[in-house]
C-alpha cells in the first residue's frame, strides 16, 4: 500500500471545496432514445436531449429552461470566459434592468418594427413598459444623459466608449424549440460602443470580431463568419458567426473558393435554390480566378446556428438621443452579441459522443476531475477511502479547486459510475479501483476511454506533483486534440 503519513496541510483541510456527486440534483439518466428519434422530433435536437436527459436544464414552460446546478455551473464558465475576454479589450460591465419604458422603443421606431415578438406589459398606472430583447435604447439613453461627464479620453478621435453586459433577455416567439437555441428567455452578451470617428468604428469592430474568435476557437468550434443583413437592427454592416448544424434555423452560402460566408439573406429569394458560383462570387468580391465551368456551379446552402452577430450601427439609434460632447461631434455606434445559453447549447450540437454523450471544452465543462473509489464492501474499499481523502486535499488546494467531484456513490459499480461522469462530460476520472494494490492509480479519458496509469514514484503525498501530472495530462490532451494526426498517433500506442 502507498506510504500514507500525510503531512498535515492534508490531514486537515479547513474548507473542501470538492463536490460529492450524491448530494448533487441530477434527475435519472434517460439515454435508452434512439438517435433518429431525436432528429424526427421537430421540438427537439440531439443536443436538446443531452442538456435535458443528461441533467443540465429542465424546461419550465415553452420556451423557458430551468439551468439546473451542472448546466448552471457550465454557463457560469462560458459567462466567465466571454467576460475575461471583453475586458481584455477594455469593456467595462453595466447591468442594465430587462425591463424598459416602451417609449424608448417608440422613439426610434423599434415599438413597430419588432411586432409581435416584444413582449410589452403595463403596470398599475397603465403605463406601457416591454422586456428587453435587446438594449440599443436604454444604453443610448444612458450615455446621452451622462454626456457632460464624457471626456476625449473616453470617447476620442482613438478611443471608443466600450460598455457590455451579460444577461437575461426576452423574445416572444411564435413556436419556441429547440431548448436554449430557440427560446422566449435566453442569457446574452452584448456590448455597445460610441464613437466620434469612423475609422475608430472600424478599428473597434474588428477588434471585437477578433475577440469573438478567440471565444469560438477556445470552445473548440468549426464556426463560419458570414456577412449578413442588418435587419431591424439597423446599421451599415453585419456579420453573424455560426455553427454548422441540422437543427440550425439559419442558412448560409459559402464561396468555395476563397471560402468566405454570406448569410442566406442577402440572396434574393428566387436564387435560394439555384445559386451558382458566379453569383456568389459576386456578393462576396471574390477574386479567385474561375473558369466557366466553376463559375456555373451550383452552391447550396448548409444549415446552422447563429452564435454571435455583429453591427456598426452609425447613428441609427444616437441620432434620437442628444449626446452632447465637448466636440461638436456626430456620435456612431457599434454592438455585439453572443448568445450565450445558445452557445452552451451549440457546443453540445457540434460536439458529442454518440449523440448521448456531451464532449464539453476543457474551459466550461462542470468539474475537470472525477475521482471513483471502490464499490462498498470490496477489497479495495478501506484503502481507496483513504486515498479519497488525500487526493481530494490534494487537489483542492491546488490547480484543480472548486473542479473535482467525487462520486462518492460506492453502492454502484465503478463502471457504472464511470458512464454517469461521461454522460455528465468531466473530461477525466481518477479510478481508484484493483490497481490500487499495485500503488498505482489509473486516469481515464473519459470521452474517449483513454487509460493511463499513475505509479507510486508520480503520487508524492509530501507535495502536490500529482495534481502538476494531472494537470499536465489534462494539457497535453487538449492540445493534442487539437492536432488529429497526433492524437490519434498517441491514442493507438
Amino acid at each position: 500500500m502507498m506510504n500514507l503519513c500525510l503531512p498535515k496541510i492534508y490531514q486537515v483541510s479547513s474548507r473542501n471545496v470538492h463536490f460529492n456527486r450524491s448530494s448533487l440534483l441530477v434527475p435519472n439518466y434517460k439515454i435508452n432514445k434512439s438517435k433518429t428519434e431525436f432528429r424526427d422530433n421537430e421540438t427537439n435536437s440531439i443536443s436538446h436531449a443531452i442538456l435535458e436527459n443528461n441533467g443540465f436544464i429542465c424546461e419550465s414552460g415553452p420556451g423557458f429552461s430551468t439551468f439546473l446546478p451542472l448546466g448552471k455551473r457550465v454557463l457560469n464558465k462560458t459567462i466567465s470566459l466571454i467576460r475575461e475576454e471583453m475586458n481584455k479589450i477594455d469593456g467595462q460591465e453595466i447591468e442594465m434592468s430587462c425591463v424598459s419604458d416602451l417609449a424608448l422603443w417608440s422613439k426610434t421606431g423599434r415599438n413597430s418594427l419588432m411586432g409581435h415578438e416584444l413582449f410589452r406589459l403595463r403596470d398599475r398606472k397603465d403605463k406601457e413598459y416591454c422586456l428587453c430583447p435587446t438594449h440599443e435604447e436604454i444604453v443610448t439613453s444612458l450615455v446621452s444623459k451622462y454626456s457632460k461627464s464624457i471626456s476625449s479620453h473616453c470617447i476620442g478621435d482613438k478611443k471608443s466608449l466600450r460598455l457590455y453586459q451579460i444577461g437575461k433577455k426576452y423574445r416572444d416567439e411564435s413556436r419556441p424549440k429547440h431548448g436554449l437555441l430557440r427560446s422566449r428567455e435566453f442569457y446574452m452578451k452584448d456590448m455597445y460602443t460610441f464613437h466620434i470617428c469612423e475609422k475608430n468604428v472600424e478599428q473597434t469592430y474588428d477588434e471585437v470580431c477578433r475577440s469573438y474568435e478567440t471565444i469560438f476557437e477556445k470552445l473548440n468550434l468549426n464556426y463560419n463568419k458570414a456577412l449578413a443583413s442588418v435587419g431591424s437592427m439597423g446599421g451599415r454592416k453585419s456579420h453573424e458567426y455560426h455553427v454548422n448544424a441540422s437543427v440550425g434555423e439559419d442558412k448560409i452560402f459559402t464561396c468555395k473558393k476563397c471560402s468566405q460566408s454570406i448569410s442566406i439573406d442577402l440572396i434574393d429569394a428566387e436564387k435560394h435554390q439555384n445559386l451558382n458560383q458566379k453569383s456568389l462570387c459576386q456578393v462576396t468580391n471574390c477574386n479567385k480566378n474561375l473558369n466557366q465551368n466553376e463559375l456555373d456551379e451550383k452552391v447550396e446552402f448548409k444549415k446552422c446556428i447563429e452564435i454571435g452577430h455583429t453591427f456598426i450601427l452609425g447613428d441609427r439609434y444616437t441620432k434620437y438621443f442628444n449626446i452632447n460632447l465637448e466636440k461638436d461631434s456626430n456620435v456612431v455606434m457599434g454592438c455585439y452579441g453572443i448568445g450565450v445559453s445558445r452557445l452552451v447549447q451549440a457546443c453540445v450540437e457540434s460536439n458529442n459522443v454518440e449523440n448521448i454523450y456531451p464532449n464539453w471544452p476543457l474551459d466550461i465543462a462542470p468539474y475537470k476531475v472525477a475521482i471513483i473509489p471502490a464499490k462498498l464492501g470490496s477489497q479495495e474499499d478501506e484503502r481507496s477511502q483513504i486515498l479519497v481523502k488525500y487526493l481530494t486535499n490534494m487537489l483542492d488546494s491546488s490547480v484543480f479547486k472548486d473542479e473535482v467531484l467525487v462520486d462518492d456513490r460506492n453502492w454502484m459499480t465503478i463502471g457504472s459510475r464511470l458512464i454517469d461522469t461521461k454522460l455528465i462530460g468531466v473530461p477525466f476520472s481518477i479510478v481508484l479501483g484493483k490497481c490500487i494494490h499495485d500503488e498505482q492509480i489509473e486516469i481515464v479519458i473519459n470521452s474517449d476511454s483513454i487509460k493511463s496509469i499513475l505509479g507510486k514514484e508520480r503520487i508524492n503525498c509530501h507535495s502536490r506533483e500529482t495534481a502538476i501530472v494531472l494537470k499536465q495530462l489534462v494539457n497535453d490532451y487538449y492540445y493534442m486534440k487539437k492536432d488529429n494526426k497526433l492524437f490519434n498517433y498517441f491514442k493507438n500506442i
